[in-house]
């Protein structure tokens, strides 16, 4: 699901906890989820995420490369 820009947000604290990126805010309202409206995705994550992957697929490439592949 492409997620509709006009729902999205950036916060910069949510629960007393300011990540130097700040939060990801996506509002799910409309949506029928029993007691949730917003979701908060924290950047900081969301960036560490990012350069992990980043890493493992490196280290897939190199193995393939080790292995012949």
């Amino acid at each position: 699901m492409k997620f509709p820009r006009e729902k999205m947000d950036i916060a910069s604290v949510y629960e007393g906890k300011s990540p130097s990126h700040g939060w990801l805010v996506l509002d799910i309202s409309k949506l029928e989820l029993e007691g949730v409206s917003k979701l908060y995705v924290s950047l900081d994550e969301f960036e560490s995420l990012k350069q992990n992957k980043g890493k493992e697929a490196d280290a897939l490439s190199e193995a393939k490369k080790l292995l012949g592949g």
